[in-house]
């Protein structure tokens, strides 16, 4: 018999506890890229240039207080790639899944970070880790129902 598994993932967080040479902060391409391995949102020895860019462009708004509608950040990516034309399909794919794992919203269509309910500030890093706490804590919450469950039948 087989079991489902994949339908039955609601939502999953990738956390890497890596290194934090000085040379990462050299660049802020590499950065983004370090945050992004970290986050979980590229494996290691993946280029995936697009959710970098992405990413990248969502950073530039967030730090500079502004919330881009899809043109504006279609403009960015393509002024951070150095090229006019940018796939919208594809940004708008990445963009999906950035808001499937809770990391980004879009509220009248623009899109910024999501912030913890009760947070005054735009801290992203206190953002991002109560979004990834908060899948953490609902996952453990199953584990532990799962484990009393487990415990009754030995």
């Amino acid at each position: 018999m087989e079991f489902p598994e994949s339908a039955l993932i609601r939502q999953e967080h990738i956390v890497r506890d890596l290194q934090f040479p000085s040379e990462v902060k050299h660049t802020r391409r590499s950065l983004v890229r370090w945050v992004a391995l970290s986050l979980g949102l590229i494996s290691p020895k993946e280029s995936r240039q697009l959710l970098l860019d992405i990413m990248e462009a969502l950073f530039w708004f967030h730090f500079c207080k502004e919330e881009p509608d899809i043109h504006a950040l279609l403009a960015k990516i393509g002024e951070i790639r150095g090229e006019a034309g940018v796939n919208p399909k594809a940004v708008r794919y990445h963009l999906l899944q950035l808001k499937k794992a809770e990391i980004i919203e879009c509220r009248k269509r623009k899109y910024r970070f999501c912030l913890p309910p009760m947070q005054e500030d735009a801290d992203l890093a206190a953002a991002l880790e109560y979004a990834y706490m908060k899948n953490a804590k609902n996952a453990f919450e199953k584990i532990r129902v799962a484990l009393q469950s487990l415990a009754r039948t030995y």
